[in-house]
């Protein structure tokens, strides 16, 4: 249970550096996946992670373990990507952000 609590917080985190990157290399919006899943391998790697053998399933190599490892914390940080905007989208659904908007630019109805 501890393995799949550090999985989704690990996948936060490279979801959270992702979103910094992303704020300063515009140009890579088309390659999310692969940000997140080359930041999400580097974390296994760094904090020598294997979430195969945490869980008891044999894989051939130790570093395969991590590497996959890796990938599955950058597909978690792709769910939570996911996952936050649709709650950002919700968000801007029920407070009505067209009438907000509308006030404070004193916009007016074109029909």
């Amino acid at each position: 249970m501890y393995a799949f609590g550090i999985l989704a917080l690990l996948g936060l985190a490279v979801l959270v550096v992702a979103q910094v990157a992303h704020r300063y290399l515009s140009a890579a919006h088309e390659f999310w996946a692969f940000t997140l899943v080359a930041l999400g391998v580097g974390v296994a790697w760094l904090a020598n992670f294997d979430l195969f053998g945490t869980w008891g399933i044999d894989v051939r190599n130790a570093t395969i373990g991590t590497t996959l490892t890796g990938l599955v914390i950058g597909g978690a940080g792709y769910f939570w990507r996911e996952v936050l905007h649709f709650f950002a989208g919700l968000s801007r659904k029920l407070t009505d952000e067209a009438k907000t908007l509308e006030k404070a630019q004193q916009l007016r109805r074109a029909a």
